[in-house]
């Protein structure tokens, strides 16, 4: 059974109390072997159908002293009858009948008719001459609308229960009533809202004009009904029907039953009714909560005719809750058991997934997960060149990749060669991140098994090479045994990472839920935002003083913010260091290239020209974004001298790395140690990013290979390290923004809220490798022209792909509902699933965790930062073994389980 959800709204208004039916009768009538059949109005056509009585209670009229020519009227809802003589129209007569008996729906006693009532139309037929006369006008009109419900599942809906439990707290039932008319019945039960409850002040007027239509008292505004499909079509469950009012004289929720002592006639759909519910609730209120999910939760109740049997046999209001309380209980067992269900099938997957073949052989069996992934991706291999790139769509699509792909892979490569630079020396710079880029990405289109992962240099990389030079000058203060000690621990670290893949490790990727996938994901977003805003500060820092600072003589650094202004504390620094507009400008292209490029991005959900061109046009933020910040600085500032971003042109590209004779013992340790802990950095990103392009929500069709990919990665990174060039792994967001890049996306519209779907992603290496030759050949530019790009442009990309990588993230959704008015909550799964304060202690819970990483990663010192993939790893026991001890499974499944 599903549930019929109706209402109705009148679009003309009357100075009539209902709609009235006139029907000119000859009370006189013609012949009795004329008698027509009587036949149910609702089955024929109502220029030819008699009048049936179908009330229980039908008037009488007594027409003997009825003067000819008059007219009669029946009352709201029923019908009007003019009386006219028999020889006005020529007809034979017979004896009549004294009496005509009329109901709702209009029933009579006569030997014949001349006309046919039509409960839509005020309608008089008159035979005169041998002619029928007809005239006819409308009433009023209404609009009705349906839509079908789902059954609500108590089980995953949080609120379902909760909605039961509050009206067995205080239940409100009217028990065998007697009233057949609806507008007695509605008052008496809004009367006993009133009355049980005076703290609610109720107006019960106003009340009552959200039930009844002002205009027509029998017909229903807002209703929800069962509803049973037949191989003979649906069939609608007659016996109950949920009305629905909202209204702002009641604060919260209220709800009233109410049986009937015999089945009542509402109309078509509702012949016989013996329990109505009446919902109440404000007008504003959050989505959960509103009048029609709360009709669903007692309309699926009242669907069960077990239930209704044994509200029928019921003697007291009493009686009636208790039943109701009966089947919360029952409600629960149910619960308890599919609880159970849903915990022995989630160990059962995990210890599927971490514990090896069906057949229980050793997980760990060397080569045999990489050996399965590569038979999985190999019968893939070819179409991987070739598909997805057979219409023009999908043309404009790879091109529009591509080029994010090289400007998003390009100049934050640029800005990570400029801190290699400051940080080493000069040793490593620029140009050996985009050589590193292209070799890589090239490697990795044709070698690796997942190639919508996006491998790149980030800033724990940048932060490693740190620490590995400052730990190389031990050995040698000039920092020439720095590229000996850079290789030792690329290669300790290649040969960790293939072991991994060798082994099948990646298989504890099974306890990485998306919870521990979204903590590191925005971890890497606030991370470019911090280094972002650093850089910011850096140069403020550095050129911006006032005039007290020159007279002085001295610089400073930064002290404190007033009025939006930087004010620099007095410290020794040269004074030529002082130039305003530098920071200013800085600021300026910064901010101009994010909010460009966000304003191209969102362009796709503007009303400007069509959806494909708008989405055309966002494809491209990323390049618009970054010509808006060069054409700035080139152009409309061009007297303002930045620094730009240098390359040491003493080494060469691909020069091999000398292993001399100074390598010790202690390097060789020290050189291992490090490339294990930077092996956990690259199996946690590496697994983290292809857990997150596989997500089922990107409908890949192609599979993943995690085993694979990771010794691909550890492959690579050997060759990298014997040239001393900037290792490489899987990263966030890059990876998600390629998918969704490549995806075909719908926009559904939900309660005002737009959600957006992925149907179809193009799984092809061709953009990987386009975007990395084309990074290959923007060598020849260094430095001329790439260094008329600014570095504040960089620095603003940093902030855009941050910004809108956010979407990808359900813990930012969760995390802006805390801040979101209830009645605007969009209409999520898990706000349907999970009560609103377990949402929210599950979203603090991550901030939390998120908290820990960004104190260790920011507010450390460098070899702390060391043992930031430990705790990377630490999110995932905390996961499975203390967060099941604080919210149960059935909520963490909806929070966390749809990965």
């Amino acid at each position: 059974m599903v549930l019929d959800h109706s209402s109705y709204s009148p679009l003309k208004n009357s100075e009539e109390e209902c709609l009235p039916h006139e029907v000119t009768v000859d009370i006189e009538s013609v012949t009795a072997d004329k008698k027509p059949d009587l036949k149910n109005d609702q089955d024929a056509d109502p220029e030819s159908q008699p009048l049936v009585d179908d009330m229980e209670n039908p008037e009488t009229i007594d027409t003997s002293d009825v003067e000819t020519g008059s007219t009669h009227s029946t009352g709201c809802g029923e019908s009007k009858y003019e009386i006219q003589p028999v020889e006005a129209v020529g007809l034979e007569v017979s004896q009549p009948p004294k009496k005509v008996s009329i109901g709702r729906r209009m029933s009579a006693t006569w030997q014949q008719l001349t006309t046919v009532p039509n409960t839509c139309r005020n309608r008089s037929f008159n035979v005169l001459n041998g002619e029928e006369m007809e005239s006819h006008f409308c009433s009023k009109l209404y609009h009705t609308k349906r839509k079908l419900l789902q059954l609500k599942n108590y089980h995953d809906e949080a609120r379902a229960m909760r909605d039961i439990e509050k009206f067995l707290e205080q239940p409100i039932v009217l028990f065998k009533v007697h009233h057949v008319l609806w507008e007695e019945i509605v008052e008496e039960m809004i009367q006993k809202v009133a009355m049980e409850k005076p703290e609610l002040k109720l107006d019960v007027p106003a009340t009552l004009k959200t039930l009844i239509c002002g205009a027509a008292d029998y017909v229903i505004p807002e209703c929800v009904q069962g509803i049973t499909e037949t191989s003979h079509g649906p069939i609608t469950e007659q016996s109950f029907i949920t009305v629905i009012g909202n209204t702002n004289t009641v604060t919260e929720t209220q709800v009233v039953m109410c049986l009937l002592e015999k089945s009542f006639n509402f109309g078509v759909g509702a012949e016989e009714i013996r329990f109505i519910c009446i919902v109440l609730c404000p007008t504003k209120g959050k989505h959960t909560k509103s009048a029609i999910e709360v009709a669903r939760t007692y309309s699926t109740l009242l669907s069960d005719d077990r239930l209704r049997q044994n509200l029928l046999h019921t003697h007291s209001a009493e009686e009636f809750a208790h039943e109701f309380e009966l089947e919360c209980t029952r409600i629960h067992k149910e619960h308890e058991k599919k609880e159970k269900e849903l915990n022995a099938t989630h160990q059962s997957l995990k210890s599927r997934l971490s514990g090896g073949d069906e057949e229980g052989g050793c997980w760990c069996l060397p080569g045999k997960d990489l050996a399965n992934d590569f038979r999985n991706r190999a019968s893939h291999y070819l179409s991987d060149f070739i598909d997805d790139v057979q219409d023009l769509k999908s043309i404009q699509k790879l091109i529009s990749t591509t080029l994010f792909l090289y400007f998003a892979l390009l100049l934050p490569g640029i800005a990570f060669g400029v801190l290699d630079h400051y940080y080493t020396d000069g040793k490593i710079d620029a140009k050996n991140v985009i050589v590193s880029q292209a070799l890589a990405g090239l490697l990795w289109t044709f070698f690796s098994g997942q190639p919508l992962v996006v491998i790149r240099t980030t800033i724990p990389v940048v932060i490693y090479t740190k620490i590995i030079y400052k730990i190389s000058l031990n050995w040698d203060e000039n920092g020439e045994f720095f590229y000996t000690f850079y290789a030792m621990t690329g290669l300790s670290n290649a040969c960790f990472l293939m072991l991994y893949g060798l082994t099948g490790v990646s298989k504890i990727m099974a306890f990485c839920s998306r919870s521990t996938d979204e903590i590191v994901g925005l971890f890497i977003s606030i991370a470019f935002t911090v280094d972002s805003v650093k850089y910011i500060f850096k140069e403020f820092n550095k050129y911006y003083c006032f005039s007290d600072d020159l007279d002085h003589g001295k610089t400073s650094s930064i002290a404190n913010m007033t009025s939006g202004i930087i004010k620099r504390a007095a410290a020794d620094a040269p004074v030529h260091d002082c130039n305003t507009t530098v920071p200013i400008l800085t600021l300026l292209l910064v901010c101009l290239t994010v909010f460009v490029g966000v304003q191209i991005f969102n362009f796709k959900y503007s009303p400007y020209l069509n959806e494909a061109k708008r989405v055309l046009v966002a494809d491209y933020a990323i390049v618009v974004a970054v010509a808006a910040g060069t054409f700035m600085k080139t152009y409309v500032f061009a007297g303002v001298e930045m620094a730009a971003f240098q390359v040491n042109e003493t080494r060469s590209m691909f020069q091999l790395v000398d292993f001399h004779d100074s390598i010790s013992a202690t390097s060789v340790g020290a050189s291992i140690g490090l490339g294990f802990v930077m092996s956990m950095l690259f199996f946690m990103e590496g697994n983290i990013s292809e857990s997150v392009v596989c997500n089922p929500a990107n409908k890949l069709k192609k599979g993943s290979s995690f085993h694979l990919d990771m010794f691909v990665t550890g492959v690579i990174n050997a060759i990298l390290s014997v040239f001393c060039l900037p290792w490489v792994h899987g990263s966030l967001p890059h990876s998600p923004l390629h998918v969704r890049a490549l995806a075909d996306i719908e926009e559904h519209i939900e309660n005002g809220h737009l959600t957006e779907k992925i149907v179809f992603v193009r799984e092809t290496r061709l953009t990987t490798l386009l975007s990395h030759i084309l990074i290959g050949v923007s060598i020849i530019l260094i430095p001329y022209p790439l260094n008329m790009i600014p570095i504040p442009v960089l620095y603003g990309l940093f902030i855009f792909l941050a910004i809108t990588s956010l979407g990808e993230f359900q813990m930012w959704e969760r995390l802006v509902l805390i801040f979101t008015e209830q009645s605007l909550y969009p209409p999520y799964h898990y706000v349907r699933r999970v009560p609103q304060k377990i949402i929210h202690c599950f979203t603090m819970i991550q901030i939390l965790q998120l908290v820990a990483l960004c104190l260790i990663s920011f507010g450390g010192s460098a070899y702390l930062k060391m043992f930031f993939p430990f705790v990377i790893i630490l999110l995932m026991p905390i996961r499975e073994k203390i967060l099941p001890k604080i919210i149960s499974e059935r909520h963490l499944d909806a929070l966390d389980g749809e990965h």
